[in-house]
């Protein structure tokens, strides 16, 4: 995997229509490096899960918005960073950065499952907000 892929970025309209083209555009992003479905996958389902979150929780009652997504690659692994200026993520509901392994079954029925599986697909998620508005950056480290 000798390819430096450039950041890549993009703007979708907050309407779930827009997971679709958001999982190909991933697909189109590594393409170059020659990645097997297997690895794309958790990160493209982690990605839609997090894209879906903005679209549904932070503009819920704006269709008129658009979020941004920024596709990087450090030399051993790939972020997508979603930049939004919906409604922020509560602190409450942003899981420690080492969820345990399995969630009490109180905890799966009162929600929260989609950022628990984000946690899951991918190898480093943060989040944080500056001027441009809400970010949250899914790494996955590229196979060795």
């Amino acid at each position: 995997m000798s390819d430096t892929l450039h950041p890549q970025r993009m703007t979708l309209p907050s309407d779930l229509n827009s997971l679709s083209p958001l999982g190909m555009a991933l697909r189109d992003y590594v393409a170059p490096l020659g990645v097997a479905e297997s690895w794309v996958y958790p990160l493209d389902l982690a990605l839609c899960e997090a894209a879906a979150n903005v679209i549904l929780h932070g503009y819920p009652a704006r269709r008129d918005a658009s979020f941004e997504v920024v596709f990087s690659q450090q030399h051993d692994a790939v972020s997508v960073t979603l930049v939004d200026s919906g409604i922020p993520i509560p602190p409450d509901k942003i899981p420690p950065a080492e969820p345990e392994e399995t969630l009490p079954l109180d905890a799966v029925m009162t929600g929260g499952r989609g950022l628990y599986l984000i946690y899951r697909c991918v190898d480093e998620v943060r989040y944080w907000q500056s001027e441009q508005g809400n970010h949250l950056m899914l790494t996955r480290r590229l196979p060795a």
